[in-house]
């Protein structure tokens, strides 16, 4: 996104857009980005330097981690700030790395399809959100061939039965 610094009004100018998804320039497979980077912004020239605020947005495709089930999340920076100096012989001003940066910050680091998703289950490997299966009643019945002697059948049962020599 570039900005026009010719003629800049005094109270500053209002922007609003979409650049294509390209400019986000991301290969990783974890993230599929097919909407465009959509913003609305208000530029401003104060003294030698440039400020923008607004909002920037746009869609991402994820695979959620519990579930591995396909899904679209939005990715949304409410409060985009730039404040970049500017030299008088300028005549734009190129916001495209500071769009980008913005909305990769805002990807989610561990995306879930939604904030309720059960996974899978560990042993059977069931959608959970489906339906319910059995392996976790089975893993805690005293009879259970995973369930050692004295457990509670939870993968850290085995430190409550290590002993620790105080000094």
């Amino acid at each position: 996104m570039k900005i026009n610094l010719r003629n800049f009004p005094a109270e500053g100018r209002d922007f609003e857009g979409e650049d294509p998804v390209e400019i986000l320039d991301v290969s990783d497979p974890e993230y599929r980005f097919e909407s465009p980077v959509n913003y609305r912004l208000h530029g401003q020239v104060l003294g030698h330097a440039l400020v923008v605020t607004g909002r920037v947005w746009t869609c991402v495709g994820i695979t959620c981690v519990r579930c591995l089930k396909d899904a679209e999340r939005p990715v949304e920076v409410r409060d985009f700030v730039v404040h970049r100096e500017i030299e008088t012989t300028e005549d734009f001003a190129d916001l495209t790395e500071n769009l980008r940066e913005d909305i990769l910050l805002a990807l989610p680091q561990n995306p879930l399809c939604s904030k309720d998703c059960r996974g899978l289950c560990p042993v059977c490997g069931q959608d959970l959100n489906e339906r319910t299966c059995s392996c976790a009643k089975q893993a805690a019945s005293p009879g259970s061939k995973r369930v050692e002697a004295g457990s509670t059948g939870t993968p850290w049962s085995a430190l409550d039965r290590i002993k620790i020599a105080r000094k």
